[in-house]
């Protein structure tokens, strides 16, 4: 079975962004600052593909078809933060991003090297939303994801009637609508 044909029959939400890398075990997606890996939906090609993430053998296995971390901790060695067979579940769960997977989302947009990893909560949130509002030096290219950014930070109370009108300014001044 193809990567592909894992995920063929999902309603994968146009948000996602498919980071599939060929020398992963497995098929993933991108949101919110999450990676959404997706395995077989045949039970025997789950158990296989376990062994291939390096089990020796199934006595520890659990059956799950989709799994999540934050992207930002890709290469680390730091455990998923869902394991499940409802594809329901894993779009409720995306759609509640945190403030430390939006921070790798700031990070992997933000070429300007800041250490946002070395920064309090309240800070990052501070700047984002100066950045949001072109209260910084700052550049917010196109690709920018900034609706979930302004909903973090509605959520976090720091989003005002003047941060929504400072960004509506901007959003003239590029020339959007």
């Amino acid at each position: 079975m193809n990567w592909t044909d894992y995920y063929k029959d999902l309603p994968i939400p146009k948000d996602w962004e498919n980071i599939s890398y060929g020398n992963d075990e497995l098929p993933s997606f991108s949101c919110n600052g999450y990676q959404i890996w997706i395995n077989s939906p045949l039970l025997e090609e789950r158990k296989e593909n376990y062994l291939g993430l390096g089990y020796k053998d199934l006595s520890k296995y659990e059956d799950w078809i989709y799994t999540i971390k934050y992207a930002r901790d890709y290469a680390e060695d730091k455990d998923n933060l869902l394991y499940t067979n409802d594809f329901n579940e894993v779009i409720d769960f995306v759609n509640k991003p945190t403030l430390y997977g939006l921070i790798g989302v700031l990070e992997e947009h933000f070429n300007y090297g800041l250490p946002f990893r070395d920064w309090k909560p309240q800070e990052q949130l501070k700047f984002i939303r100066q950045f949001l509002t072109g209260e910084t030096e700052y550049y917010i290219n196109d690709q920018f994801p900034t609706e979930i950014f302004i909903k973090l930070l509605q959520n976090a109370k720091m989003w005002s009637k003047y941060s929504d009108t400072k960004f509506k300014q901007l959003e003239i001044i590029k020339g959007e609508k």
